[in-house]
């Protein structure tokens, strides 16, 4: 496994870096109504103009720098549809209209993304489906700090041309990277915030029981950005099996004390955490959680019983 990236992924994760640092398209920024989400209109066309959602298609970038940028999407407090379109997309058709909503094994209850989408992904362990929408998709409330919606029933649903097990593999990966970021951003806040706030005549993170709880964070974050990295890398089953339910199992414990440090700013929808650790609440579910997760490595690594 590299644990560093070539010349061309680190010149992709700088240019990225850059375009994510834009304020305008991808600073923090309250909505009309005290909306949960904030939908990056202007960051996801900049993206897509400049090819950045082809990257797994390019031999010298490939899904290592697909997962990367899905990774770093993730920690910027506006949100766009970047997992799917990035790690799934190259691989089912270059005719695939993007924004794009995936539901596995017909999961019901809403969907993520699905009012922006212009197609769903049906992922089941026979068959990869896709259903272009038109208007079929009905917007719900959440606090999922997503954009989610529920299907119409008459979708017209075309088989895909593309092996089940490997797009069930990329989707976890791209949720390990999701994840990922989405942590990694609202860790990113907090330790901006402990910087500051002063108690006792001090900063709080100065004090020691602090450093060791976010530390603590930032060893299980960063542990799962290596092992979806390495997943991306070798798009082994068991890997990103594992990738998932590392960072699904330790989202609970991060997400509490994120918001522990924070203290009752992290509760106000003028302060940008609740974007992060609500997301974050959707996506430790995914696919069946971590326990899901950990049985799909062990089946993989040594066969069911």
């Amino acid at each position: 496994m590299r644990l560093a990236f070539n010349e061309d992924q680190a010149t992709f994760s700088t240019v990225l870096g850059q375009m994510l640092g834009d304020e305008v398209e991808a600073g923090f920024h309250t909505v009309e109504g005290w909306g949960r989400y904030d939908y990056g209109h202007a960051l996801d066309a900049r993206l897509e103009e400049a090819g950045f959602f082809d990257a797994a298609r390019e031999e010298d970038l490939g899904t290592v720098a697909a997962a990367a940028m899905v990774h770093d999407v993730a920690r910027v407090p506006v949100v766009i549809e970047c997992a799917a379109s990035a790690l799934l997309r190259p691989f089912l058709g270059d005719d695939l209209p993007r924004p794009l909503a995936v539901v596995v094994d017909d999961a019901p209850g809403a969907i993520r993304f699905l009012p922006q989408a212009r197609a769903l992904v049906s992922i089941t362990p026979d068959a990869v489906r896709l259903a272009r929408l038109d208007g079929q998709a009905e917007p719900v409330e959440s606090l999922y700090a997503y954009p989610m919606g529920v299907a119409g029933q008459d979708l017209d649903w075309q088989p895909l041309d593309a092996d089940p097990q490997t797009i069930r593999t990329l989707w976890q990966i791209a949720l390990a990277a999701e994840l990922g970021g989405v942590l990694d951003g609202g860790l990113a806040s907090v330790l901006r915030y402990v910087r500051e706030r002063e108690q006792f005549g001090r900063p709080i993170g100065s004090f020691q029981g602090v450093q060791h709880r976010l530390a603590t964070d930032a060893v299980w974050i960063d542990g799962a950005r290596l092992l979806t990295l390495r997943a991306a890398s070798t798009r082994d089953p068991a890997h990103a099996a594992l990738a998932l339910a590392h960072i699904q199992s330790h989202a609970t414990r991060i997400g509490y004390d994120l918001h522990q440090f924070m203290g009752a700013m992290g509760l106000t929808l003028e302060h940008p955490l609740h974007r992060w650790t609500y997301r974050a609440r959707a996506l430790r579910a995914e696919m069946g959680g971590a326990p899901q997760a950990f049985l799909d490595y062990a089946d993989t690594r040594w066969g069911k019983p």
